[in-house]
């Protein structure tokens, strides 16, 4: 009888072992929860599965979110390595840049899981030209992105991609959830946005409190989209934007209207720290009636032919 008592009591030893205890043994599996998600960093995962070692009891409510950041941490390394380097390279970069075709909707899904679960942490600048990922790619970065993700994101370059309005809306949504709140200068020009893109994602473009710089042009913007984008402006709208691309006459879209529309915003004031205005080809009496609103504000107006 008393080897079967030794296992009793050992077996009984290694069950109270197993019970958390301290301050962690009395949250609730929720809370647990909370502590592991604000740890799970799928670049560094190394302190959400110290967190679940510190004792026996949390293996088991924590086994399900490990398996998780497992997958995850699997998807970052496979990312690292398309981009040629390693996670804790990756961790500690203020730059993220690509400008090849090869960037898949996967992998923006990729980088937008990252930037949700707290990597990147340093990240100033993406810079993803010319990848060819379309609305699906910005669906994918943007799923679920909201309050105070990537806040130390300053600049984001997303031209030359596809992107239509409904990836336009998909930036738009996570604007308007509160992600990239220090945003700085949006670059996503040579995009087929169109006016509904433009619209989508007008509202929240006019209340980033921090956009200093905004490239629209070669995207089908008309005069619609100008009127969604300047049209009735506030006081607090825009009040940081210093320049601003938009398409020209040139391209078939902005007719006589759209640039009326923007000789209106030049003389009322709004967009008070604007500094220089871009727009594609000089030529016809209506630009020039834009020059003049332009040198009325110290505003420099810019033509340019894109095809020379």
């Amino acid at each position: 009888m008393a080897p079967r008592t030794t296992r009793s009591v050992s077996r009984a030893a290694r069950l109270a072992e197993a019970v958390a205890t301290g301050p962690l043994g009395a949250l609730s599996h929720d809370e647990l929860g909370v502590i592991f998600d604000g740890l799970a960093d799928p670049l560094q995962p190394e302190l959400a599965v110290a967190l679940s070692s510190t004792c026996l009891g949390l293996r088991t409510p924590l086994r399900a979110a490990l398996q998780v950041l497992k997958g995850r941490h699997g998807r970052a390394k496979a990312l690292c390595r398309k981009l040629g380097g390693c996670c804790a390279g990756m961790r500690l970069a203020s730059v993220l840049v690509r400008e090849e075709e090869d960037v898949t909707a996967y992998d923006m899904a990729t980088i937008g899981m990252v930037l949700r679960t707290n990597g990147l942490p340093q990240l100033v600048k993406v810079r993803l030209n010319e990848c060819s990922f379309g609305d699906a790619g910005m669906l994918a970065l943007f799923e679920g992105m909201g309050h105070g993700a990537a806040p130390s994101l300053t600049k984001v370059s997303l031209n030359c991609n596809d992107i239509g309005p409904a990836g336009a809306e998909a930036l738009a949504a996570a604007l308007r959830r509160g992600a990239m709140p220090n945003l700085q200068g949006l670059f996503i020009g040579d995009n087929p946005l169109g006016d509904a893109g433009a619209a989508a994602l007008a509202t929240h473009l006019r209340k980033l409190p921090g956009l200093c710089m905004l490239e629209l042009d070669n995207s089908g913007i008309g005069d619609e989209g100008v009127a969604s984008l300047l049209d009735n402006l506030g006081k607090d709208d825009f009040k940081n934007l210093k320049q601003l691309w938009l398409d020209g006459s040139d391209e078939g879209t902005m007719t006589s209207k759209g640039l009326a529309t923007l000789v209106s915003v030049l003389n009322s004031g709004a967009m008070p720290k604007l500094e220089e205005l871009i727009l594609s080809r000089d030529g016809g009496e209506e630009e020039e009636a834009l020059a003049e609103a332009g040198r009325a504000r110290n505003v420099t107006i810019t033509f340019w032919d894109r095809w020379e």
